[in-house]
């Protein structure tokens, strides 16, 4: 809940009553502080923790590794992903993830893709978040192609797609100007009662009313009203 002034008050009683901090609660302390990007004084824990004599293990590994990617130090999380094979720690599909959601976020997809791929030579399963994360930036950086070459991969694997990974796709198609494509996407959900997110009918409806495909813009509009959204500005002008 990111009540650490809390939490740490907890802790001081603790530790006041000779209750001696275990291994869970260091996690529990170190994962909060993460959270509100306090690392300095997370590492700080964490190297206490280690001290002590509690073993590094999968989950405190993970713990600040998402805590270094979550505040843009993805190179120093994947120092410590590295030093996890290293010291025999194993690495799991929540490493990898936010490893992959580092990456993704600073922009180096390459390094995404090597570790998907490494991923899935380990014999692991990607999950939807997994994928996710790749064919969103895939598309916001116009490479639509390779992301619905993931698609076809999460589909092939079984992995049910999270609701905006097609939104991610129908924005990405909208953008490099693939207007039959992006329909078929779209009418894909409106068949399967899956409801996209209304800046996706915005920016389709910009790019159809750029093309002049007018007919086409109001169809959309029409699928946009009847999921509940309302008009915007941004409508109006297109």
């Amino acid at each position: 809940m990111k009540w650490i002034g809390e939490a740490r008050k907890l802790w001081f009683e603790m530790v006041h009553k000779g209750i001696v901090p275990n291994e869970y609660t260091y996690n529990a302390f170190i994962y909060g502080l993460c959270r509100i990007g306090n690392l300095k004084e997370a590492k700080e824990l964490y190297n206490e923790m280690c001290c002590k004599g509690y073993k590094e293990t999968t989950v405190s590994c993970n713990i600040m590794i998402r805590g270094l990617c979550l505040h843009g130090r993805t190179e120093e999380a994947h120092v410590l992903f590295q030093e996890m094979a290293e010291k025999g720690i194993a690495r799991d599909i929540i490493t990898y993830n936010s490893l992959i959601q580092g990456f993704c976020k600073e922009g180096k997809i390459d390094e995404s893709i090597n570790l998907l791929a490494d991923l899935l030579e380990k014999g692991m399963q990607p999950s939807a978040a997994t994928y996710t994360t790749l064919i969103e930036k895939l598309c916001e950086m116009g490479d639509v192609d390779e992301a619905k070459e993931l698609w076809e991969d999460m589909q092939n694997r079984g992995v049910e797609p999270a609701v905006c990974t097609r939104d991610f796709i129908i924005t990405g198609l909208s953008n490099k100007g693939y207007v039959a494509e992006r329909m078929e996407w779209l009418a894909a959900m409106l068949r399967r009662n899956l409801k996209s997110q209304k800046q996706t009918f915005e920016r389709l409806i910009q790019c159809l009313s750029q093309g002049d495909k007018l007919d086409e813009a109001i169809l959309v509009l029409d699928y946009m009203f009847s999921i509940g959204y309302t008009l915007r500005e941004c409508i109006c002008r297109s």
